[in-house]
């Protein structure tokens, strides 16, 4: 009989004080299990400029179809979209007062005017024709305008009401397309296109210089140096300095440019092309020190000053060029790119895609796409989070950017146990978090799991890990642990474990009984689902019983009442009606070609947050959103 114990013992040991179950692995959102990682938040519809408030941390981005600006606040993870009721072209932002322009181009030219601390439109001014550019002089606070019908000027002195200045205009038509201005020396540099010019002015609009292009070929771009008050341009041939008004100095270009970029704390200047990045010492200007191929095509350059990055963008790809070591990365994206910006306070660039009306962000440290994320703890003071292999624990109710595989870590503290990770879907919608490693079960765990809690043996059960791979709020639950057993019961306690070691002889019987509730949950929840399919209708008012038949299935199986078999063939089932559901809408959509674009995209909403939260699967969703194109044609 001793040796019977001894033995019991010398198994039953290791597996309570070592037990490693599924609360200690890693875990991920249903979204990441049965959809697919979706590492981008959704902005408006064809989203193309994108502009930083750097000093606010917000993000706004001109959607060109639904004809709104979208505002990210990253700050605290909240999107906000502002509808101005024609398509946005040009963005730029004033840091200082923090107001956001935006040049609308059809069906109506205007400038809409956006205060971005409180995130309202203050007001459209009506425009004769549509600025091909607009530029914001900070210190100032006016904005410059330049089109066919001459250069505007908007003094935002703070007034109410804004309009174009009718005094200080510039008003000879031409083909004005890209303006730059010098705040420390006080001048305005404007391109035009024919007769091919750069145009020279106060900050009032008044006209100092006129020079001629030495090549007289188009001026493309215009860029400016305030620390030594160097201008640069290009035109298809060349590329151009003039310094203190003159004259120009040039030098031949290898590949017909597109846009240039300047380091004002190096003075490099960067060209690019369709499939190059040609590197030009602002400073001698006497030749091409480089010339870096790269597969294109190439669309936009941005530097960020401060950590002397050099980001080219690609339509499916991102360039990063150190400045210092000559590094040059490659941040792969798949599907095609539209812009860039970079904030140079958080060290995080910003990509849009018009392909998937989405945001991209760019951890400018890791060089990699991340996510952003905000971690919570209940109740407060229960626990903390861990992540990364540094093992930093992570500030709690902030939003900050995480790249996507980091492993992060909850840990309790003393007197309280973990029970879930949930993520936040809304302020009054939860989802439970499921293992995306699957639970190692030993035959002793039904004996080992109540001694180690009657006893507090907590190794790996007081920890869980989760898998960062989509944006989102996530909070790690605790609850207070019972008082532990005293120590005199301990020696009972195993007597009672050996006699119990006869009972967990007999797995096969309970896993019988198992299988039999599992397939009785299950047939009850499917029958449900059939009586909603007999009934015909499958309208809009049957989303109702379905948001909670989905909430009832998602219950019994994080109870583990249902399999992940039997979950996944239930969830298939109720995407059909969904699916139904919202197919009818976008018939309807069809129907009537002159709806809303609001409504629209409300709807297109409605599909991609119903994807998002688990209703359709990847199937139904790309037929509903194929649909949708085919209905814009």
């Amino acid at each position: 009989m001793l040796f019977v114990i001894y033995l019991f013992l010398l198994i039953i040991l290791p597996n309570l004080f070592f037990s490693n179950n599924a609360i200690g692995q890693t875990l991920e959102s249903l979204n990441e299990k049965y959809h697919l990682t979706n590492p981008q938040i959704q902005v408006g519809l064809e989203p193309k400029e994108v502009k930083v408030d750097k000093f606010l941390n917000k993000v706004y981005v001109a959607n060109e179809r639904s004809n709104s600006i979208s505002i990210l606040d990253s700050n605290s993870g909240t999107l906000k979209e502002i509808f101005i009721n024609t398509i946005p072209h040009d963005a730029e932002v004033n840091d200082k007062i923090h107001h956001v322009y935006v040049s609308g181009k059809s069906p109506s030219e205007t400038i809409s005017i956006i205060d971005g601390r409180t995130e309202e439109l203050l007001q459209n001014i009506q425009l004769d024709q549509e600025p091909r550019d607009i530029e914001v002089n900070e210190k100032e606070s006016k904005l410059y305008l330049a089109g066919k019908d001459g250069i505007r000027l908007i003094d935002d002195n703070g007034s109410m009401s804004l309009s174009i200045d009718p005094v200080k205009k510039y008003e000879v038509e031409g083909n004005y397309s890209k303006i730059a201005v010098d705040e420390e020396a006080e001048k305005v540099y404007v391109i035009n296109e024919y007769p091919p010019q750069l145009l020279i002015f106060n900050n009032d609009l008044n006209l100092l210089d006129n020079l001629s292009i030495p090549d007289k070929k188009e001026p493309l771009d215009v860029e400016v140096d305030e620390n030594d008050h160097s201008v640069y341009l290009i035109t298809e041939k060349n590329f151009y300095k003039q310094y203190n008004d003159t004259g120009m100095m040039g030098v031949e270009l290898k590949n017909k440019p597109s846009t240039l970029e300047v380091n004002e704390d190096s003075d490099i200047v960067y060209v690019i092309s369709d499939h190059d990045v040609s590197i030009i010492n602002g400073t001698t200007n006497t030749k091409i020190d480089k010339i870096i191929p790269l597969l294109g095509p190439l669309l936009e350059l941005e530097v960020n000053e401060d950590s002397d990055i050099v980001y080219v963008l690609a339509e499916h790809g991102l360039y990063s060029l150190n400045e210092k070591t000559n590094r040059l990365s490659n941040i792969s994206i798949s599907e095609p790119l539209s812009n860039i910006e970079v904030n140079e306070n958080s060290n995080i660039v910003y990509l849009t895609s018009k392909n998937s009306d989405s945001l991209f962000a760019i951890h400018g440290p890791k060089n990699k796409v991340a996510v952003g994320i905000t971690f919570n703890i209940s109740p407060l003071n229960s626990g903390k989070i861990i992540c990364g292999d540094e093992k930093t624990e992570y500030p709690i109710n902030q939003y900050l950017y995480e790249v996507p595989g980091i492993t992060c870590t909850a840990k309790a503290n003393s007197g309280y146990e973990f029970i879930s990770w949930n993520e936040n879907i809304d302020s009054n919608t939860t989802r439970p978090l499921k293992p995306c490693i699957e639970e190692s079960h030993s035959f002793f765990d039904p004996i080992i799991e109540p001694i180690q809690k009657s006893l507090q043996i907590y190794n790996d059960t007081a920890t869980t890990s989760f898998c960062i791979t989509q944006y989102g709020t996530f909070t790690a639950s605790f609850k207070a642990l019972p008082a532990p057993l005293p120590t005199e019961y301990w020696i009972p306690l195993y007597g009672l474990v050996v006699s119990t070691v006869i009972g967990a002889s007999i797995p096969s019987i309970i896993l019988w009984a198992k299988t039999k509730g599992e397939v009785k949950k299950s047939n009850l929840h499917h029958n449900r689902i059939k009586s909603i399919y007999d009934e015909g209708k499958r309208d809009e008012h049957d989303l109702e019983s379905l948001d909670k038949l989905k909430n009832e299935i998602t219950d019994s199986f994080s109870k583990g009442n249902i399999s992940q078999i039997r979950y996944s063939n239930l969830k298939d089932e109720l995407s059909v009606l969904y699916q139904e559901i919202f197919m009818k809408k976008v018939d309807s959509m069809d129907d009537d070609k002159g709806m809303d674009p609001a409504i629209k995209l409300r709807l297109v909403r409605e599909i991609r947050d119903a994807f998002s939260k688990g209703k359709l699967t990847e199937l139904h969703y790309n037929i509903l959103m194929n649909k949708i194109t085919e209905t814009e044609k």
